[in-house]
C-alpha cells in the first residue's frame, strides 16, 4: 500500500516533469534557455526521484539518499533556476553583467560539502527514519530561497518592463516560495507528530512554477519553438529561401521559391531543383554545383536567368552559404526576384544606344562601336550615308511621310546588314555602315537595288527615296573616328552633287 501511494504521490509528478522537459528541449535544441530550461525540469523530476526512493527503501540508506540525491538535486536545480532567469532577464548583457556569475558561487560551494560527515544532517534515527538538519543543510535551504528571493526580483524587473510572461513567472514561484516554506516550517514543527507526512509534499511546489513556464510558452511564446520561429522566417521572407545538398535535390523551399519556379510547393521536396529550370545547361550546372560544394565556395550576387514551368521567363539574384545538419553539408539559398529590374534596366541600357524611330543603334553606340574596332586595329570600312532631298519629303507630304521615309531606308540598312558589323542612324537624314574589308561594295548595291522599289505612303503614294554615300577606310584614309568621318563625309557630298547635276540636267 504505501508503494502505490508512494508511487502516485512522486513518480507521476516526475513524470510529468521528464515529459516538460522533453518538449521544452525539442522546441529548441540549440537555445541555451531552452536547455537550461529542460536540465532544470529533470532535475526537479530527479528530486521526485529521490523522494520516492527514500521512501521505501531502507532507512539505513536514508542519509546517503538524503544527502546525495535529494539535497544534490535541489541545489542544482537552484542553480540551474538562477541561470534561467539571468537569462531571462537579458542579465549578462548588462555592463556588470560578469559580475552575476558569482552569484553561483555559493551554491557550487555547497555542492562541494554535501560529502562532508554531520554536515547535512546532524543526527539520524534509523528506528523512527527522522533526522536533525545539520548546519550545511539549514545553509543550502537559505541559499536555495535566496535564489528563489532573486528570481521573483527578476520577475518584478521584467514585469515593469511590460514583460506578460513574467507575471506568470512571478504567480508560479511565488506560489513554490510560499508552498515551500509553510511545508517546511510545517515539517519541522510536526516532525515528531501524527501530521509529519506533511514534508512529502514538499517537492509539488515545484509544480507551481513548472506550469506557470508551460503557459507563457503558450500564451505570451516565451521560450518559442525554434522550428515556429523557423516557420515564420521561412514563410513570410520577402526572399526565397532554399535548401538542397549536393545533386542539387531540395530538401526545403520557402513559398516564395515554388512562385519563382511556377510550381506547387510540394512538388519541390525532394526534386531536383534541375527539372524546374529551361533554358539551363544542366551538365554545366551540376558540374559547378559539386565544385561549389566540394570547396565550400559561397554566392554573391550571382544572376540567373531561365523559363519557369509557366513559359515565363525569369532572373533571379542569388547568395548562398554552407550549413551543417545532422552531419550532411547543405547549401543555404537566399534569392531574389530582379525580372522586372532587369527589364527595366535592359529598357534604359536599350533605349542608351538606340534610335528610338529607327531601332538601329544611336551616335552614342556608334561611336563606342568605332573606338573598339580602333584598339583592336582591324581594317573596316566607315560607310556614311545621307537620304536625299528628305526636307522636300517633308514639305511636301508632311513629317509623318518624312518618319516614313527614314523607317524604310533603315530596315533596308538592317536587311542588307544582318550578317555584318554595325548599322545605325546619327542623327536627321544620316547614316553610317561599319562594315567589314571586302563586303562594302556587294552591300551598297543591294542599297541601291532596294531603293528602286518605291515607298507607299498611307495614302497610297508612292515616293521614290535616293541616298548619297560616302566611304572612308581604315587605316588608309584616317587612324581616328575624326579623320575616317571627315574622309567619308567628303565623298558623300561630291556623290551628292554629282546626283543632284544628274537629276537637273
Amino acid at each position: 500500500m504505501n508503494i502505490l501511494f508512494f508511487s502516485i504521490l512522486y513518480l507521476i509528478p516526475a513524470s510529468i516533469f521528464i515529459f516538460m522537459a522533453g518538449m521544452v528541449y525539442s522546441y529548441n535544441r540549440h537555445s541555451a534557455p531552452h536547455i537550461t530550461c529542460s536540465l532544470l525540469f529533470l532535475f526537479t523530476s530527479s528530486w521526485f526521484f529521490g523522494v520516492f526512493t527514500a521512501s521505501i527503501v531502507s532507512p539505513t540508506y536514508l542519509d546517503e539518499i538524503s544527502n546525495y540525491w535529494i539535497n544534490g538535486s535541489i541545489a542544482i536545480g537552484g542553480l540551474l533556476s538562477l541561470h534561467l532567469w539571468l537569462m531571462n532577464a537579458n542579465m549578462y548583457n548588462s555592463k556588470k553583467g560578469r559580475y552575476l556569475k558569482l552569484l553561483f558561487v555559493p551554491g557550487i560551494v555547497m555542492l562541494a560539502m554535501i560529502p562532508f560527515d554531520s554536515w547535512m544532517l546532524e543526527n539520524y534515527d534509523e528506528q523512527t527514519s527522522l533526522y536533525t538538519p545539520g548546519p550545511g543543510l539549514y545553509l543550502l535551504w537559505i541559499i536555495d530561497f535566496a535564489y528563489l528571493v532573486i528570481n521573483l526580483i527578476l520577475s518584478v524587473i521584467e514585469m515593469k518592463k511590460g514583460n506578460k510572461a513574467a507575471k506568470l513567472w512571478f504567480k508560479g514561484i511565488m506560489l513554490f516560495f510560499v508552498w515551500t516554506v509553510v511545508l517546511l516550517a510545517s515539517g519541522l514543527i510536526l516532525q515528531n507528530t501524527s501530521f509529519s507526512f506533511v514534508v512529502y509534499f514538499i517537492p509539488h511546489g515545484t509544480l507551481f512554477w513548472a506550469f506557470s513556464i508551460f503557459l507563457s510558452m503558450s500564451k505570451y511564446d516565451y521560450l518559442s519553438s525554434y522550428e515556429k520561429r523557423y516557420n515564420i522566417l521561412f514563410e513570410r521572407s520577402p526572399l526565397g529561401i532554399l535548401i538542397m545538398d549536393k545533386e542539387a535535390t531540395v530538401i526545403e523551399a520557402s513559398p516564395q521559391i515554388a512562385r519563382y519556379l511556377g510550381v506547387e510547393r510540394q512538388e519541390l521536396f525532394q526534386s531536383s531543383l534541375l527539372s524546374f529550370l529551361r533554358g539551363i545547361n544542366q551538365t554545366h550546372f551540376i558540374k559547378e554545383h559539386h565544385h561549389l560544394f566540394d570547396n565550400l565556395i559561397k554566392l554573391e550576387d550571382l544572376e540567373v536567368s531561365f523559363e519557369n514551368r509557366l513559359g515565363v521567363k525569369i532572373t533571379l539574384l542569388i547568395d548562398s552559404d554552407f550549413i551543417f545538419v545532422d552531419g550532411k553539408t547543405l547549401q543555404f539559398v537566399m534569392i531574389k526576384d530582379i525580372t522586372e529590374a532587369k527589364m527595366k534596366e535592359e529598357k534604359v541600357q536599350y533605349l542608351a544606344y538606340h534610335d528610338v524611330l529607327t531601332d538601329l543603334f544611336n551616335r552614342a553606340a556608334f561611336e563606342k562601336q568605332v573606338h573598339s574596332l580602333l584598339e583592336k586595329q582591324d581594317k573596316f570600312d566607315f560607310v556614311l550615308l545621307d537620304l536625299n532631298k528628305l526636307k522636300q519629303i517633308n514639305d511636301t507630304y508632311g513629317h509623318q511621310a518624312g518618319d516614313q521615309a527614314i523607317q524604310h531606308f533603315a530596315n533596308i540598312l538592317k536587311e542588307v546588314t544582318v550578317d555584318y558589323h554595325h548599322a545605325a542612324r546619327l542623327g536627321g537624314d544620316e547614316f553610317v555602315l561599319l562594315l567589314g574589308e571586302n563586303q562594302t561594295e556587294p552591300i551598297i548595291e543591294k542599297i541601291k537595288d532596294k531603293l528602286e522599289i518605291p515607298l507607299k505612303l498611307s495614302n497610297q503614294i508612292q515616293i521614290r527615296i535616293a541616298a548619297s554615300i560616302g566611304v572612308s577606310r581604315y587605316p588608309c584614309d584616317g587612324e581616328t573616328m575624326d579623320q575616317l568621318y571627315s574622309i567619308a563625309d567628303k565623298r558623300m557630298y561630291l556623290d551628292k552633287e554629282g546626283i543632284i547635276r544628274i537629276t537637273d540636267n
